[in-house]
């Protein structure tokens, strides 16, 4: 049982390096997500615009004999949630409107817009029927103070974690720790740029695929232990980043300490039952890259079947996002609200209601 659980352990990392990777004349693939990736550590300002969706297929007998369960699956079988906004670096300030679409037997459909600054968050209260809120709350921002929070928790309020520039910095770092592990031929390769559009219509340059089958899975486990994740533990313990993964160096080495333990006739049994109990359909990430060499476009598509106790499951998720206007002077719809109230004066008013 243990090793049934490391197996799916991997199959998590898998995933969280397939999702980081996947951000004129064309080049090697790996040549052009390199490119694009250091490229994208220089966008200053961009308007964003994300869409996701999910879905989850359960045996039947299973969701008969858990309700918790059935409700859960009921709601994320055709789950959808929506982002749209705009970010900019200097001086620190970004925006959002997250619309969120529940189907089923709670359907929903839930809008939330988000300020945020370097210290503070502002948060629209939405209009929920099913909950209790006063209507005079309702289209009041809730101003977040981070610092205050924070200590208020018992912590200390960490600049290099809340700072949002350093956070693309590791992302961009991690993703060039991703494209350079992985072996190009087995794992990337060109698609027809043709077939895409950006965000302002035009045809990106070049558009390049990540992918784990069913075939190249013992590879990219294989390339996740020995080369991904030390590296990602070294670059999240660096003088550079260690206040915002808040790891110790201690912690790294103890985590690369049993990376390197694995028994590796071990992780071959673990691998081969994982490939009896795992279909992939579908595990990739796509990145449009634009002719300013930006990665413009990404699309991650995930179609998985596993068995568990001899029951079938299915799960799915497909989620795009795209950036224009980028290093454009941005133009903030929402801005700093001023029809705001604390978090403080809500609770009172939500204790009275």
């Amino acid at each position: 049982m243990k090793r049934k659980y490391g197996t799916w352990t991997l199959v998590t990392l898998l995933g969280t390096s397939l999702l980081v990777s996947g951000c004129g004349k064309e080049v090697p693939p790996k040549q052009a997500l390199e490119t694009a990736y250091a490229n994208a550590s220089n966008m200053k300002s961009t308007d964003f615009d994300l869409s996701m969706s999910m879905s989850l297929d359960m045996p039947q007998d299973v969701l008969d004999n858990d309700p918790g369960m059935a409700a859960v699956a009921n709601m994320l079988k055709n789950f959808e949630v929506k982002a749209k906004g705009t970010y900019q670096m200097e001086p620190m300030q970004a925006e959002m409107t997250v619309e969120a679409q529940l189907k089923g037997d709670m359907q929903m459909n839930i809008s939330l817009p988000l300020v945020m600054t370097q210290e503070k968050m502002w948060v629209k209260v939405p209009n929920i029927p099913m909950l209790p809120i006063p209507k005079d709350v309702v289209g009041k921002f809730i101003e977040l103070d981070m610092k205050e929070l924070s200590e208020q928790s018992g912590g200390t309020f960490n600049t290099d974690a809340a700072n949002i520039q350093k956070q693309q910095q590791l992302g961009q770092d991690l993703m060039k720790v991703v494209v350079t592990s992985f072996d190009e031929n087995t794992f990337l390769s060109k698609l027809d740029a043709k077939a895409y559009k950006l965000a302002d219509q035009s045809q990106p340059k070049q558009v390049v695929k990540f992918a784990v089958t069913n075939e190249n899975l013992e590879a990219a486990v294989n390339t996740v232990i020995e080369k991904v994740a030390p590296q990602v533990l070294d670059l999240l313990a660096s003088d550079k980043y260690a206040g915002v993964a808040q790891l110790t160096k201690e912690e790294v080495e103890e985590a690369k300490k049993e990376l390197a333990a694995q028994d590796k006739s071990e992780l071959k049994q673990g691998l081969d039952e994982m490939k009896k109990e795992l279909q992939i359909n579908e595990l990739s990430v796509i990145t449009a890259i634009d002719k300013k060499d930006f990665p413009a476009l990404m699309e991650v598509n995930a179609d998985v079947g596993f068995t568990q106790d001899n029951q079938p499951f299915k799960a799915g998720i497909k989620a795009t996002t795209t950036y224009s206007r980028i290093n454009e002077p941005a133009e903030f719809k929402l801005g700093i609200p001023k029809d705001t109230i604390t978090l403080e004066e809500l609770e009172s008013i939500m204790n009275g209601y």
